[in-house]
């Protein structure tokens, strides 16, 4: 059975509107990586009687559930009391707790009375509490937060500190309990310029289509200058998803569908690295955080001015141009703007007009330098490490799928007969479904090639659309589904020769 969540915020501060509550938003946020979904969030009185109805209320419902604040010393913080009551059970001291509150505050020593000593009312705890201590791994101690002071949990109720920087801390030191490993939520987006009214009735007939599989939200905005609607799709099956964005795809206009949000790029560090640091064990974040991993050796082995990156617009380099975006913002976050990453377009003879205008966005998106030099990949090697002499190693985008690439290194020089350069290859390991699902989950823009049916792409005289993805629409026409719905990622080459 899938887990799910409640949340009870507990503080006068909230109602009354002196305190921004940020704990439930940080904590969906989280819950939602872990593969658990919160169903309720409530705001409470400091009231004793309150508390007490509503972890009765919650606690039977479901399977796990948080409560922020009133743990403190002071008179408003009753939360162990409430929580005591709802399951019939007094309060008791706690003696683990005394100790590690006797490091902090010399005046638990004096009187072992928390009626009298307000510091001992934070180990007065109901009795079948159990100790969360909190993982040493990751970050160390939080400013103001009492080292090692555990979080207290009551069969499926954990009691966390209201403040929002000790309550994030706490959470994400204990998230391990939390994880379900069984459930990922795959959730991707479609941005509109069409007002819900105008959304409407092809969104309706998606979610008859789609009903038991996939869940649509529809969220009209108004301050950006991008999109006016937001569609959201989400199911624990990837294909499911993929399916719903391409239905909605095909019956939107394409002029109203907008590909591209700023955010992506300027939160690409920040959501890489959610990853990164997930504990999730799914395929996805097990090869981003290996990639990583590479590029983070890379850039160490390598300064800026040593480095280029191999980029044609396809998809598996412009996976790796987000990765490297974002490691770079992330071990670079004072990088001169003026310093830009080397990039090198290989032209073919005959290129798409779109392939080459996604790279000029690029450019701009990433802030790169670009060489385009035409001919092969050897001459353009040759030519481009006799212009820039202290290059060392090329950054490329290849995978095993690729030709020739079964038995590549992430780090492996080129052939002797090549000019030489260190090939640094952090996809390696990547299948098919693993770059589109990246590619869908961080918002990236990708060549609008890949939207009628190219899967992968070279000039215009050896590649066309794959024939796996025809299609007939309603009224007859051939036309081809979007790269990202192709089942067998072993015939991704089907429309190369």
């Amino acid at each position: 059975m899938e887990p799910t969540a409640a949340v009870i915020i507990i503080g006068d501060e909230i109602l009354k509107g002196q305190t921004v509550d940020t704990n439930s938003h940080f904590l969906s946020r989280q819950l939602y990586k872990l593969g658990v979904r919160l169903c309720c969030i409530s705001v409470i009185q400091d009231d004793v009687d309150q508390i007490t109805e509503e972890v009765r209320r919650l606690a039977s419902k479901y399977t796990w559930i948080f409560t922020t604040g009133g743990i403190g010393p002071t008179h408003d913080d009753i939360t162990y009391r409430g929580v005591a009551k709802a399951f019939g059970e007094r309060l008791v001291l706690n003696t683990e707790i005394v100790e590690v509150l006797k490091k902090v505050y010399p005046t638990a020593h004096n009187q072992m009375d928390p009626e009298v000593n307000p510091v001992l009312r934070m180990a007065q705890i109901p009795e079948s509490g159990v100790l969360n201590y909190l993982k040493s791994e990751g970050e160390g101690a939080l400013d103001g937060f009492i080292d090692n002071f555990p979080v207290v949990s009551v069969f499926n109720v954990y009691i966390f500190p209201g403040i929002p920087a000790y309550f994030q801390f706490a959470f994400k030191k204990l998230k391990h309990i939390f994880a379900n490993r069984g459930t990922r939520f795959y959730s991707v987006q479609l941005y509109l310029q069409l007002s819900e009214v105008e959304v409407a009735p092809v969104l309706n007939e998606a979610v008859r289509l789609f009903n038991g599989k996939v869940l649509f939200g529809s969220y009209p905005c108004t301050e950006s200058g991008f999109y006016f609607t937001k569609i959201t799709m989400e199911s624990k099956v990837y294909v499911e998803v993929l399916e719903a964005k391409a239905f909605l795809q095909r019956n939107f206009a394409p002029e109203s569908i907008i590909r591209f949000l700023p955010s992506s790029v300027s939160n690409a560090v920040t959501n890489v690295y959610q990853m990164v640091e997930s504990s999730l064990v799914d395929r996805l974040s097990l090869v981003v955080k290996k990639a990583v991993k590479v590029l983070e050796t890379c850039f160490q082995k390598y300064t800026l001015s040593q480095l280029f990156l191999n980029f044609n617009g396809g998809k598996d380099c412009t996976v790796l141009l987000h990765l490297v975006h974002a490691v770079m913002q992330k071990h670079f976050p004072n990088k001169n703007s003026d310093v830009k990453l080397l990039t090198l377009y290989i032209r073919p003879d005959d290129p798409f007009p779109e392939v080459e205008a996604f790279i000029e966005e690029s450019v701009q998106r990433y802030n790169l330098e670009l060489k385009i030099i035409p001919g092969s990949i050897k001459t353009a090697l040759e030519k481009l490490l006799a212009e820039k002499p202290a290059l060392r190693a090329g950054l490329m985008g290849t995978r095993r799928t690729d030709p020739y690439s079964e038995k590549l290194n992430t780090f492996q020089m080129t052939d002797n007969d090549w000019p030489q350069v260190m090939r640094v290859s952090p996809l390696l390991d990547w299948d098919y479904q693993d770059v589109w699902l990246f590619l869908q989950e961080m918002s990236v823009s990708y060549c609008s090639l890949y939207d009628v049916g190219y899967t992968s792409l070279g000039g215009r005289s050896n590649t066309a659309p794959n024939p796996a993805l025809l299609f007939q629409t309603n009224d007859g026409k051939e036309a081809y589904k979007p790269a990202y719905l192709l089942g067998d990622g072993a015939s991704e080459r089907s429309g190369r020769c």
